[in-house]
């Protein structure tokens, strides 16, 4: 967790990353056969490097975090270490909104609320042997983000055997959990030009808005499979440095709860159901990539 405190207004910053580092070396495999430990860079070494990095250097996200890290072990250990991959996953805290001291709403200087289960994270590794130029790659995304449409979705005309059992459905809620990662091309990699936390938020936005549609008439799905394609088209197009995106989204399913059974009509004026019971299980994973579009 680091905090950083603005000098002329007050206005306080946090970041929560949780972070793993893992060191390779062509020293490494005596290690493991004789037990001579002279090659080993101690686990407790590289939780205080963690922290020590995380004082020395201001960054805006785990992309700039991950590269820190990799450059620094690939330099201090240039004998031990050719090779490093770091792996960080943030924690989402978003600045809370509230009456300030005259009543009006205002974001809040230092209080905060932990936002999930979606959390961002970053994979970085970097390879530096002797006589050869040091060689980085960067993937980047987000897990578990939850999102669901009320209407605007449908799953018709699906091939049917003696083993379906699913109706059509023409107008059904959507839900669903987003896993999405992105790579960024080598030549991209830890130069000043790349923005990785607005990137991430421009690709966050552009799989959101695609997925929803317009706020006022939404957008139709006639699949999963249509609409997780169509939201990667609109993160490759809304930022151009990324190589490659892939993503994957479980049909999370809300069935209409048989309240009729009870004497009661689940349906309202539009004459669909109102109550339903959500199932986590089993349910279908539909993923695509882009390196397959």
């Amino acid at each position: 967790m680091k905090v950083t405190r603005d000098k002329v207004d007050g206005t306080h910053a946090v970041v929560q990353y949780s972070v793993q580092i893992l060191l390779e070396g062509d020293r490494m495999e005596h290690v493991f056969l004789t037990g001579d430990n002279a090659p080993v860079v101690a686990t407790d070494t590289c939780k205080n490097t963690v922290y020590c990095l995380a004082n020395q250097h201001e960054f805006e996200s785990p992309e700039d975090f991950g590269l820190i890290i990799c450059k620094h072990f690939l330099a201090q250990y240039p004998t031990i270490v050719n090779r490093v991959s770091v792996e960080i996953i943030a924690d989402r805290w978003e600045r809370l909104t509230a009456p300030d001291s005259k009543g009006k709403l205002t974001p809040h200087k230092h209080a905060f609320k932990r936002l999930g289960p979606n959390k961002p994270f970053a994979h970085v590794q970097g390879e530096k042997r002797p006589q050869h130029d040091l060689k980085l790659s960067l993937t980047a995304g987000f897990t578990n983000f939850d999102v669901m449409k009320t209407t605007q979705s449908g799953f018709v005309g699906f091939h049917r055997d003696r083993y379906t059992s699913l109706p059509d459905a023409e107008d059904r809620l959507l839900g669903t959990s987003i896993d999405a990662e992105w790579t960024y091309p080598s030549h991209l990699i830890g130069k000043l030009k790349v923005d990785y936390k607005r990137a991430s938020l421009a690709i966050e936005n552009a799989l959101i808005n695609t997925f929803a549609g317009p706020s006022d008439t939404g957008v139709y799905s006639k699949s999963v499979q249509q609409t997780l394609y169509s939201m990667a088209e609109a993160a490759l197009k809304a930022v151009t440095d990324i190589e490659s995106i892939t993503l994957k989204m479980p049909n999370i399913h809300n069935i209409s709860f048989p309240i009729e059974k009870y004497g009661l009509t689940n349906k309202d004026h539009s004459g669909n159901p109102t109550i339903f019971y959500p199932i986590d299980e089993p349910h279908g994973m539909i993923k695509v990539s882009s390196a397959d579009m």
